[in-house]
């Protein structure tokens, strides 16, 4: 065994050496070590001259590998978590900050500039750390330059963490990046902006970038110049938003992210200039070299372009040093030069999907030309096009064999038809990055790049309409609820299985593995809790929404948050954790009442997906928003229903709703919308959460008369914690153990109110607000209550 492992090790050394840096880097990530032993280091060192062949030498030098990625990535993670703890301190603190400018961009209401920082304070502290970066808001109409310095005061606020279940963690993406946090500047001291002096390579980048993308826009259209913008300098920002989308669901996506296949045509044209320019053989490599490393900067050092140019970069390289190449050593040196420049690599997405996409091609494309029938093996067929059609086909499936477990981890989807569009759009998206490169080259010549612009455009709509078309086929995509570690499990047996009954000799482990796909099917099926139900108060800012799910599977929704100009909770919140939890119908939706920041949400998830029933007060309210959604339930066929005060409505087998609220001759009466709330208590088992919309102090008084019945175990606190809402009465008669209130960060009302938290506390209850934890997540099995960590 150790004799096969030694054979295995000379043939790809660096392969072995990447895979345990890696292992250790990820043991950084979860668990960095806070010292480094000296004599770990040593070992190091002293391995490093022993021979391989000793098998002991062998197996210090991989164990130091793995150690190695350990130390560095400890070291990442401990920065990173110093970085992290600073921001969270000052949060919400006015700063002073200056910088250098290194990327801008437009927004709704200013520009927003990316500085490296050379100084920054506080009015208590003052940071130093070198390579940190800070995102700069504006206000001014036309934005700093790229390359110019910087200096400002202003507010800073910390990027938002995961709020609710299936969230993009924006504090922990950031982070990793060196990025702080933002920092609104002062709208009275406006920022002091300085020139770039003498040559900056940043400014030098940005007049490329800039010039390459004055030349798109002066020979082609604006859709066009966008995709060639992403295809050559990697700006997805200018891509139609509609064949971005078409792109998403085909699961092509990937060839707008500049990767292996746009760094093959820049190699392509750097070797026709090195064979025009007569550049002798060896130096002709570090030419192209160069020029590989000019498009890696010029793509903003992209961890798949980095790969893709590392790779070429070695192959090139390796009969000048008298090396034979081997696909798995330039991988994994690629990968350890990745991993020692920044050790935390394992937890970018480009990272993953480059180097996942590129092993799986190597390895599961090989696998098929060795043992797919002849009919069907691309290297058994003499016909050119079906060749290379069929090819591409195989190579599109190696790759999404690899790829599908992260992508569908991360975006919660599996697109179906991706390898049959890969084959019809890759080999025009070659084309169409030809053509930009030569409208590029040949800029300078009169009438050529015009019909080059011209062929561009055609070949852009060819390929949007191909995208519009699979996009359009039934079930193109696939939804999935939240992946796991059991579900991705299964889905590396039952791939195994398909790929091992290729193989005539693998066919009996081909059904054990499908044997043990199918009982991860069944027994975490079996085993699971049959009686637990779901509540989930989910953080939608300044605004209202809960989710509860029930053993059955039926569903209810109370409220679904705000919508703004700017912003809609619906579509940016409740729909995505819908999506997350894998539930596509709604039984109930309850609108408290007619409130924007309660109801302005529920279009957007009466659109995504199906509402049998909506409860509704008896208040006629005139605003838009409201007036708009009894029209839209009227076009979805959706019951609208008015609870009666008083009334007890069964749910399912072990729970009801009890209404308290709303009465139709007192709702009539008031001129406070908050009073006419649907106020119910959701009784499951021996559990209750009492829900009470955004009533006030007489609404209090109304409900009095119900007293015990008040009792609950969560109490999902009145109009944000507002000081109209929770008088201490009512809150001795509920007396819950849980306080949730529901409430945006800094938002303009000062919500929630200091005396209502200290009357909670007096009471001896618990407060969870949304603006500090996010989404608070409950279960209940009907006879005990508890809390459920999420993050």
């Amino acid at each position: 065994m150790l004799m096969m492992f030694s054979q295995l090790f000379r043939k790809a050394p660096m392969g072995f050496i990447a895979i345990f840096i890696s292992s250790g880097s990820l043991f950084g990530i979860f668990f960095p070590l806070i010292l480094i032993p000296i004599i770990f280091l040593g070992l190091l060192s002293s391995c490093l001259f022993l021979p391989i062949t000793n098998r002991y030498s062998l197996a210090i030098l991989l164990f130091m590998s793995l150690f190695s990625g350990w130390i560095l990535a400890s070291i990442e993670k401990n920065k990173l978590n110093e970085l992290e703890a600073y921001a969270n301190e000052i949060h919400q603190e006015k700063v002073d900050f200056t910088g250098i400018v290194h990327d801008t961009k437009p927004t709704s209401t200013g520009w927003r500039a990316k500085i490296k920082l050379s100084v920054f304070k506080t009015d208590s502290t003052q940071f130093s750390e070198k390579n940190t970066y800070l995102f700069v808001y504006g206000k001014k109409i036309e934005s700093p330059n790229i390359g110019s310095k910087i200096s400002g005061f202003g507010q800073f606020k910390q990027f938002q963490g995961k709020r609710n279940p299936g969230d993009f963690n924006f504090r922990s993406f950031f982070t990793r990046k060196h990025i702080l946090g933002k920092v609104f500047c002062d709208k009275k001291i406006k920022p002091i902006v300085q020139s770039s002096e003498g040559l900056s390579y940043i400014a030098s980048l940005n007049s490329i970038r800039q010039g390459v993308k004055d030349i798109f826009s002066k020979y082609t259209d604006s859709d066009t110049g966008g995709m060639l913008t992403a295809l050559i300098l990697g700006e997805k920002s200018f891509v139609d938003e509609g064949l971005r989308e078409s792109f998403v669901k085909t699961g092509v996506i990937h060839v707008l992210a500049v990767s292996g296949l746009h760094v093959g045509y820049v190699l392509l044209v750097l070797s026709l200039l090195t064979s025009i320019l007569r550049i002798p053989w060896g130096w002709d490599r570090f030419f192209i070299i160069l020029g590989l490393i000019l498009f890696c900067l010029l793509t903003g050092m992209k961890p798949s372009v980095i790969r893709a140019s590392l790779m070429a970069s070695l192959f090139l390289l390796s009969p000048v040093m008298n090396r034979t190449s081997s696909n798995w050593n330039i991988i994994g040196t690629s990968a350890i030069l990745i991993l020692i420049f920044n050790p935390l690599s394992f937890l970018d997405l480009g990272f993953l999907l480059s180097f996942f996409a590129v092993i799986s091609i190597i390895y599961f494309y090989g696998y098929f030309e060795t043992h797919l029938p002849d009919w069907i093996n691309p290297s058994k067929i003499n016909n050119s096009i079906l060749k290379f059609t069929i090819g591409l086909f195989f190579v599109s499936i190696a790759a999404q064999i690899g790829t599908l477990p992260i992508t569908a981890y991360t975006f919660g989807q599996a697109p179906l038809i991706s390898s049959i569009a890969n084959v019809f759009i890759v080999p025009l998206i070659g084309l169409l990055v030809a053509l930009g490169f030569a409208i590029i080259g040949f800029s300078w010549m009169p009438f050529l790049p015009e019909y080059l612009g011209e062929s561009a455009w055609a070949l852009q709509w060819i390929i949007k309409n191909i995208a519009d078309i699979f996009a359009s086929f039934p079930y193109a995509t696939l939804q999935l609820s939240s992946i796991g570690l059991i579900e991705i499990f299964i889905y590396i047996f039952t791939t195994t299985s398909l790929i091992l009954l290729i193989n005539v000799a693998q066919r009996k482990m081909a059904i054990f593995t499908l044997l043990i796909s199918i009982n991860l099917i069944i027994w975490p099926t079996v085993l699971k809790d049959k009686n637990i139900t779901d509540i989930l108060f989910l953080d939608v800012g300044q605004g209202d929404a809960t989710l509860i799910r029930f053993p059955n599977g039926t569903t209810m929704l109370v409220d679904a948050g705000f919508r703004s100009l700017r912003e809609d909770m619906g579509e940016r919140v409740v729909v995505p954790v819908l999506n997350h939890l894998g539930i596509d119908k709604i039984d109930w939706l309850v609108m408290s009442h007619p409130h924007s920041d309660h109801i302005g949400g529920v279009s957007a998830v009466v659109e995504a997906v199906r509402v049998d029933t909506v409860w509704d007060t008896y208040i006629d309210y005139k605003s838009g928003t409201y007036q708009y959604l009894l029209k839209l339930f009227n076009e979805k066929n959706i019951i609208r229903e008015i609870p009666i005060r008083g009334n007890i409505k069964p749910l399912t087998e072990n729970s009801s709703a009890y209404f308290y609220t709303p009465d139709s001759i007192y709702v009539h009466s008031q001129h406070n919308v908050n009073n006419a709330s649907i106020v119910f208590t959701l009784k499951i088992g021996a559990n209750s959460v009492l829900f009470t919309g955004d009533l006030e102090e007489e609404g209090d008084h109304v409900l009095s008369g119900f007293k015990s019945f008040l009792k609950s175990d969560i109490l999902k606190v009145a109009h944000h914690g507002s000081i109209t809402s929770s008088t201490e009465h009512f809150l001795k008669e509920v007396h819950p153990d849980y306080a949730i209130v529901s409430v945006g960060e800094g938002n303009k009302f000062r919500h929630p109110s200091s005396i209502v938290m200290d009357r909670f506390r007096k009471l001896d209850i618990k407060i969870k607000r949304t603006d500090y934890l996010g989404a608070v997540w409950f279960k209940t099995n009907g006879t005990e209550i508890w809390e459920h960590q999420w993050k």
